[in-house]
């Protein structure tokens, strides 16, 4: 039986009950308002999006203001982060109302939002999605290290340049999750990125990853995601497009203001009921998807390691100069790795995608600069990004967003519905791992051996309702750890 996953169970606080039955042609209504504007001058474009020197391309327009009138106070943002992402974990209870903020930022009437169950899952894909990892044992055997991969973020030169450094092939692996897999499943099993680390050593692994403005990531995904969807590029990599429906964004012409602008706005109104979801090929759509993947990954291996669990050392908050930014990051976090990683990577990989002919990416950074909806849409889209990966300036419009009171409101009422506490001794459940997570519970209600942990962690150690929960080891548990929770 599948495991039930928590954000499910949130889902069901926020999401609307009804479902709207759409087609495309409910999609010409004026919900949608973008109008078609031909370019009249083009914009620069960072030639190296991907690779070195590629400053974040929103850099100019989102933070040469920076010493100009703030609207997010320290305190606010705070604030914001400590509910939106706690010590690095991503709050799941906040993904509908992100999503729910960027619509309202693009004045879409709340009533004919389609929250199909497919929809739904759309959400949650896009705060989960992570490809995978790359891992090297050092040379002396005694440490690991882990790059965790995010689309988009210098992935290619990174991973490359690690099969590059490492000097013992055998100590190198490559986890790379199928796409198949991605869209058919849920719960997704990462436990072959780890199996190379003995159990007892896997809390001291050296995990990083590397993450860009959240904003220009999603600029870059577009691109990309454009790029691949040309005949050309689908023609050449045998792409089947005999079904592949005309989506409304594509009656744009290519490189258009309005184009990109309609494709925001389907993202967001419904991507799976706007036919954005699933994209062809597959994999496409989801380079653009949160980077907070990488930490509900993190997160997740919790209920499977319990104290054993790797955690996060270190993350580069800018893709500029990752050449030799990447290397620093490894040799100063990761002991062991100095030899192989002392120097910057010698080699460059670039995406096709960066040359922008048909100038999808200068077409997504001039919407960008007007600062208008769909500016603002994306910014509320990716508060959870900037909360977690707080190393990264939030740009002067996306705190006017943040700022906002009947935002904060809604993300106080999604919190409050389950609150997170932060108890200083939680209740002590399976901390060697549980077994099988989706195991039910005989007389819970339905509830997993997953869920009965979540539980447990709220509830402060020796009370009365640890006590309750801990009865459940029994069935949880790996049988040696029963009875060593107290």
């Amino acid at each position: 039986m599948s495991r039930i996953p928590l954000s499910y169970v949130v889902f069901a606080v926020f999401v609307a009950a009804t479902v709207v039955t759409s087609n495309l042609d409910y999609f010409l209504s004026s919900q949608f308002k973008a109008t078609d504007v031909e370019a009249t001058n083009s914009t620069n474009v960072v030639a190296n999006d991907d690779s070195d020197g590629a400053a974040d391309g929103i850099d100019g327009v989102a933070q040469s203001e920076s010493t100009k009138n703030k609207t997010l106070s320290e305190e606010r943002w705070n604030l914001l982060k400590q509910m939106s992402c706690p010590k690095q974990v991503p709050n799941q209870s906040i993904w509908p109302t992100l999503f729910t903020q960027a619509r309202i930022e693009l004045g879409f009437d709340m009533d004919s939002i389609p929250n199909t169950p497919k929809d739904i899952d759309f959400v949650n894909d896009f705060f989960t999605f992570c490809k995978g990892g790359v891992g090297y044992t050092s040379l002396d055997g005694e440490h690991h290290l882990v790059y965790l991969k995010i689309w988009k973020s210098a992935n290619d030169q990174i991973r490359k340049n690690i099969n590059l450094v490492a000097r013992k092939k055998d100590n190198l692996w490559d986890f790379d999750m199928g796409m198949n897999l991605i869209n058919s499943q849920r719960n997704r099993d990462y436990s072959e990125l780890w199996s190379p680390i003995p159990l007892s050593k896997r809390n001291q692994t050296c995990v990083v990853t590397a993450v860009r403005d959240p904003v220009e990531h999603f600029l870059s995904a577009y691109n990309e995601i454009e790029f691949r969807s040309t005949d050309s590029w689908l023609r050449t990599h045998g792409v089947n497009t005999h079904n592949k429906p005309q989506r409304y964004y594509e009656r744009y012409e290519n490189g258009t203001d309005a184009r990109f602008e309609r494709y925001v706005s389907e993202f967001i109104f419904g991507a799976s009921s706007t036919e954005l979801f699933p994209s062809i090929p597959p994999s496409n759509i989801y380079h653009a998807f949160s980077q907070t993947g990488v930490l509900w990954l993190l997160e997740q291996q919790k209920a499977l390691m319990g104290v054993n669990a790797p955690q996060l050392v270190a993350y580069l908050p800018s893709i500029s100069n990752i050449s030799a930014t990447l290397p620093n990051l490894v040799t100063t976090n990761c002991p062991g790795f100095e030899e192989e990683f002392g120097r910057r990577f010698n080699k460059q990989f670039d995406h096709p995608s960066q040359k922008d002919e048909q100038g999808f990416y200068a077409a997504a950074k001039r919407v960008w600069s007007k600062q208008d909806a769909t500016s603002r849409a994306l910014c509320a889209l990716h508060l959870l990004d900037y909360a977690c990966f707080d190393l990264i300036p939030v740009p002067n419009l996306c705190q006017d967003v943040f700022a906002d009171e009947s935002f904060n409101d809604r993300l106080r009422s999604a919190t409050a519905t389950t609150p997170l506490k932060d108890v200083a001794n939680p209740c002590k459940f399976c901390e060697g791992g549980i077994a099988v997570l989706s195991k039910l519970v005989p007389r819970s209600g339905g509830l997993t051996c997953e869920l009965v942990r979540v539980a447990a962690i709220r509830e402060v150690n020796g009370s009365e309702s640890c006590v309750i929960v801990q009865k459940e080891e029994e069935v949880c548990c790996p049988t040696e750890q029963v009875g060593d929770s107290n």
